[in-house]
């Protein structure tokens, strides 16, 4: 065999590594050094003609499905599908039951034995602590007899301990011993008993692994003591191992993995060689020169450097928000400014959300669903979890394995056949009363071979006779068939004899066809031979006498195919019709061994990372550094100021001393100018965006171009948001980060400009954001409505830019804005001198002297101009003023329709003078009647000087006034609410409010 094009492309240490003569090689690969393609080609080289290995001979273990399949495509494109196919290629789990499988029966093993899987494992202890009346909590009952199995530590071995036990442990034991007896009697073995009864069958009988040559190990670091041991005795005849792992990723410590296991293998095998692979193909420099700083603080572990191949990028962020909801909004802000201003160059499935622990994303998902913005969870709900598809499958498990009591007692009354939970329980206890499986049992019974303590009704006995009559009837098709299409034709069998989509969709009404397509990809999976499930042959390679176990080939498929769906780990499918761009929120666990172009990582803070529960600090530092380099190109940590839980104060995570975080991280999130953007490309190798994506990207309107939406301490700064051009913006937050909900509020945002031009900008209006979970685009939609009025003039007043003022018309004294009480009573701000200036409308030509009270300020009323539309193209001398005058009383005259002018930023429809209700100031009218009347630029200066202060303080005290403002026809006007002659919509103005009120306050 050629060894040309399995060296090709691996740099010098990855092909010492390959090439490496030494019979027990350790290859020390740090994230992103290419640990797998250094295994595959080692996997190949070994198995070349030089070598002259044969693939049955060559065991090649690895920890997921998912590492498993993609070595073995690899490996068919280097030395073909024929040699793969003979490999001993798979999980630890899945390797360890194909030797149980072939020969189980010398150390016991029942022929046919079935997999518990972690929900099986879960029912039968909670059936266990349910009949026992025990305190003890399944959950953690079953993590901890699996960490006992993991340490080879079995019931008796606690049982038989000398120190003293206390009522916990005793009923620990307890439950451990019903567990094991359980498991027995129904022919099952789980999870951890694979690897354990593989370690006695080769501990009792080696000669069963005498023609392995070589043992090659994926991911060592994350071996338990069990896994270490069984690659010890899988080598035990030849004493040929590699292994390729990484300890600063062993993160799995609650999972029993040992990273002391690298060290018991060099004292082991003192001919031990070691090789680093130092160079990192998937981050920027800077992400690796952070995440290094990090985990370079254990100064137990062994010394290596990153060296980055792509250029050094841009700086990693650690960002500080004030809540863990700001936290949440930042981050969705912070994923559409990516994708805005890149020029769509990433996408939503570039984003990955990491949480040290799956409680932390409820934030998180409920503002992606608020934005729209779809995601997924890796390691949520598995495909073979599925109601539907459990159902079938436990279905399929009492077919293969009528002895598989919990599978059958999920069975028994779905579809409903009159069989309910005290019928169940009798069953239950008469077959452990027998001492037989419930599956013999119920077959009794309905042949009238035994009874129940307590008579079962005619329906249940009817039901009983049914399922019975159904699972004998497929373990007859089973017996018939003769090839491998066992799995699909029994699936197709128990669908039809169930009725099984009629019951969908009568249990289901609204979600039928979704499930029913997940049957249909069931039945797809099942049929299809190429898949994973049919591409191990289970057949070891005979060995001199040893006999292997046989059986018919439709029941060893079936009995496959439910192994390896046991033994899944993954999610197999995605849910139908939905968006595949989505944003992945992982935990950090989960993540290991994938990467993203841009990795958020939540609530780095004590606490949380690490853990307050944590055992063992130097593995959370571990798991920091994994978080880490999962990201490519771009890495934001970020932290609440305070705890979610407790409303303390939190602290940035003790892995992130000063010293590093001034040094390597950025407090706010880049700028996206063209040389980051660019740089960004190079390292995912994708083409640069074009200038006109850019441009349109910097143009689409965001809350802000930047990220300063909160200070680098974590103070909200919405008004000061800058857009592109310069311009503010103001954000849908309020003052502690927290979001405004979303529904269509009286209010108005503090936007400090007026944007004639911006697609979204208060100044134009209120915007308000629809969403939906199931938007079709999958993003949120933001409209503009008009503007329904204001909280308070004094408010937006404060606020609002000054006017332009014409130097002829009024001579105005420049200030400072004032701020205290004291200061606005004597002289208003610049701005704020005038009613009008908050409409903004400058000053008008000067008007005759209003005089309270008298005929004349009646006949000045009554002659004022006509409205006019307020646009730009007003002259001063055109537009109206309410500056000067103090508002009187009078008769309400409906107003007529005002056309708005195109650039109106306000959309308020001026009512004619002459139609204006007055306001009845609660100052002294005489005093200010008196210094109208002493000049002309007097008056103007008194007018300006104290509008705004007569104005504003008329507002709270004489609104009132305007809901029972006594007109020339002697009746009351009731007002809904106080719009200050501002139309709210043409179809609910003054006119139609006051004639309603006209009919209610008729005398009937």
């Amino acid at each position: 065999m050629d060894i040309d094009p399995i060296l090709s492309g691996l740099n010098a240490a990855q092909r010492t590594a390959v090439t490496s003569p030494s019979s027990i090689l350790q290859v020390l690969a740090p994230p992103g050094s290419g640990k797998t393609k250094t295994l595959t080609a080692r996997v190949a080289y070994l198995l070349s003609s030089q070598h002259g290995f044969r693939p049955q001979d060559v065991i090649c273990c690895t920890f997921t499905i998912k590492a498993s399949r993609e070595m073995r495509e690899r490996l068919a494109h280097l030395i073909g599908d024929r040699v793969v196919s003979k490999l001993v290629l798979g999980t630890f789990h899945s390797i360890c039951r194909r030797y149980l499988v072939a020969y189980g029966h010398l150390i016991g093993l029942k022929k046919g034995f079935g997999i518990a899987d972690s929900n099986d494992s879960l029912a039968i202890i909670k059936r266990i602590v349910k009949r026992l009346n025990l305190n003890i909590q399944p959950n953690p009952a079953r993590s901890r007899i699996s960490g006992q199995k993991a340490q080879g530590i079995s019931w008796k071995d606690l049982d038989d301990a000398r120190h003293p036990k206390g009522v916990e442990q005793q009923e620990f034991i307890q439950v451990y011993r019903e567990y094991e007896a359980a498991l027995a009697s129904s022919n099952l073995l789980d999870y951890d008993d694979l690897l354990l009864r593989c370690v006695d069958l080769l501990r009792q009988h080696p000669h069963c692994v005498s023609n392995v040559q070589t043992v090659l190990v994926d991911e060592f670091q994350d071996t338990n003591v069990i896994q270490y041991e069984l690659m010890n005795l899988f080598a035990a005849q030849n004493r040929r191992i590699t292994i390729v792992g990484d300890p600063d990723q062993s993160i799995y410590g609650f999972r029993s993995a040992e990273i002391k296991n690298l060290e018991r293998m060099q004292r082991r095998y003192p001919n031990t060689s070691v090789v680093l692979l130092e160079d990192n193909y998937r981050s920027s420099g800077s992400i690796l020169g952070s995440a290094e700083q990090v985990i370079e603080q254990d100064t137990a572990r062994p010394a290596k450097k990153l060296h980055p191949t792509h250029g050094v990028g841009t700086m990693p962020v650690l960002r500080k928000l004030p809540t863990a909801a700001a936290e949440a909004q930042w981050m969705v802000t912070e994923i559409k400014r990516c994708i805005t201003l890149t020029g769509q160059l990433l996408k939503p499935s570039d984003f990955a959300i990491l949480l040290r622990s799956a409680a932390l994303s409820r934030q998180i998902e409920s503002e992606l669903g608020k934005q729209g913005i779809p995601y997924r969870m890796v390691g949520g709900s598995r495909f073979f979890d599925r109601v539907e598809i459990r159902l079938l499958l436990d279905y399929l498990r009492v077919i293969s394995h009528p002895e598989n009591n919990d599978a059958l007692a999920r069975i028994i009354n779905v579809p409903t056949r009159k069989i309910g939970d005290e019928t169940l329980k009798s069953l239950t206890a008469g077959a452990e009363s027998a001492k037989i499986a419930l599956w013999a049992f119920i077959k009794d019974v309905v042949q009238g071979r035994r009874s129940c303590q307590k008579n079962l009704s005619k329906a249940a006995s009817i039901g009983l006779s049914v399922l019975v009559g159904l699972i004998e009837a497929a373990r007859q098709k089973l017996y018939d068939c003769m090839d491998e299409s066992s799995p699909r034709i029994l699936l197709e069998f128990v669908i039809s004899k169930l009725g099984f989509r009629e019951y969908l969709t009568a249990t289901y009404p609204l979600d039928e066809e979704n499930r029913w397509a997940n049957v249909e990809e069931l039945l797809a999976q099942a049929g299809d031979s190429s898949t994973s499930y049919f591409q191990q042959d289970d057949l070891l390679p005979e060995i001199e006498g040893l006999e292997q176990q046989q059986g018919h080939i439709g029941e060893e498929a079936l009995s496959r195919f439910l192994a390896n769906v046991a033994l899944s780990t993954e999610v197999t499918t995605e849910e139908g019709d939905q968006p595949q761009e989505k944003v992945t929120i992982s935990t950090i666990h989960a993540a290991k061994g994938l990467e993203w172009p841009v990795v958020f990582v939540a609530a780095v803070y004590e606490g949380v990372i690490p853990h307050s529960r944590a055992e063992d600090s130097d593995e959370e530092r571990r798991l920091l550094y994994v978080a880490m380099t999962r990201a490519q190109a771009l890495l934001y940590l970020s932290l609440p100021r305070r705890d979610s839980k407790n409303g303390e104060e939190t602290r940035t995570s003790s892995f992130l001393p000063p010293s590093i975080v001034e040094a390597k991280f950025r407090a706010v999130g880049p700028k996206f100018v063209d040389k980051t953007i660019f740089a960004i490309a190079d390292i995912l190798g994708r083409e640069h965006p074009s200038q006109e994506a850019i441009v349109k990207g910097l143009q689409a309107g965001l809350p802000s171009n930047n990220d300063d939406l909160w200070t680098h301490d974590g103070e909200y700064t919405g008004d000061t948001a800058t857009r592109w051009d310069g311009s503010k913006a103001s954000s849908a937050l309020d003052g502690r980060g927290q979001a405004l909900e979303n529904r269509a509020k009286r209010r108005r945002l503090n936007d400090q400009t007026q944007d004639f031009t911006g697609a979204i900008s208060s100044a134009s209006g209120f915007v308000t954001t629809s969403y939906t979970m199931n938007n079709a685009s999958g993003f949120s939609i933001a409209s503009n409505t008009v503007s329904m009025g204001f909280s308070t003039a004094r408010k937006h007043m404060e606020t609002a830019p000054p006017p332009p003022v014409e130097k002829e018309s009024v001579q105005l004294t420049q200030k400072k804005p004032v701020t205290s009480s004291t200061s606005r009573k004597n002289a208003a701000p610049p701005g704020q001198g005038t009613l009008s200036s908050y409409f903004g409308i400058d000053n008008p030509k000067p008007q005759a002297t209003m005089i309270n009270g008298s005929s004349e300020a009646n006949r000045i009323q009554a002659n004022r101009d006509p409205p006019i539309a307020l646009n730009s193209a007003a002259t001063d001398a055109q537009k109206p003023s309410c500056g000067g005058y103090r508002i009187q009383s009078q008769a309400y005259k409906p107003s007529r329709p005002v056309l708005l002018a195109a650039k109106d930023a306000n959309n308020y429809t001026w009512l004619p003078q002459s139609e204006r209700p007055s306001l009845q100031s609660t100052s002294t009218p005489t005093s200010i009647a008196a210094s109208d009347t002493k000049s002309p630029n007097n008056t103007m200066k008194n007018r300006t000087a104290t509008s705004f202060h007569t104005t504003s303080t008329m507002l709270g005290t004489t609104m009132n006034q305007l809901s029972t403002a006594q007109s020339a026809g002697g009746y009351g006007v009731s007002m809904g609410r106080k719009t200050l002659g501002v139309r709210r919509t043409l179809n609910n103005g003054w006119a139609e409010r006051m004639n309603r009120a006209n009919q209610q306050n008729r005398p009937k």
